[in-house]
């Protein structure tokens, strides 16, 4: 049931039409990852492949360079909003982990025809977008490319 609020709002068709939008997608990525139970895919600012090995309605559970990494829909449902938000996504954004690797990466592969991805870069893009990005992210630390002496020489 949509809140009173909402309908009265002067921008209400519009925000009950991008939640039902992100509610499809995030039902869309559900149904193909049951469906890809297996399946390897590329990883984004890693080498090497990751694999879908479970998924339910509550979670996907993906292994991301022999690491396991389990993931709750509420998770990637809160990362494809921002997604959406401000029109880009970079694994440094998530942290740089094996998880942020593999939420990206995800993403680049199940919904490869709604985004457009920059491998090297670690960034995620809407191919099509609306509006103005909501900038929610300034990363002002190192990047997470660089070698592990480094980050410990400089604190990252």
């Amino acid at each position: 049931m949509i809140p009173n609020e909402v309908v009265a709002h002067r921008d209400g068709e519009k925000m009950i039409d991008r939640a039902a939008a992100i509610l499809v997608s995030v039902e869309t990525m559900k149904y193909r990852c049951a469906d890809m139970v297996g399946t390897e895919f590329p990883l984004v600012f890693w080498r090497g492949t990751g694999r879908i090995i479970a998924s339910d309605d509550v979670s996907v559970a993906l292994l991301v360079r022999g690491v396991r990494i389990d993931l709750t829909w509420d998770r990637l449902t809160v990362t494809w909003v921002r997604l959406l938000a401000n029109h880009t996504l970079t694994v440094d954004e998530l942290g740089g982990g094996a998880d942020a690797v593999g939420i990206v990466s995800l993403f680049a592969f199940i919904q490869a025809d709604g985004l457009c991805t920059l491998e090297a870069d670690g960034l995620i893009m809407l191919a099509e977008t609306e509006g103005v990005p909501v900038h929610q992210y300034a990363d002002m630390s190192l990047p997470t490319s660089w070698a592990p002496w480094r980050r410990k020489i400089h604190g990252d």
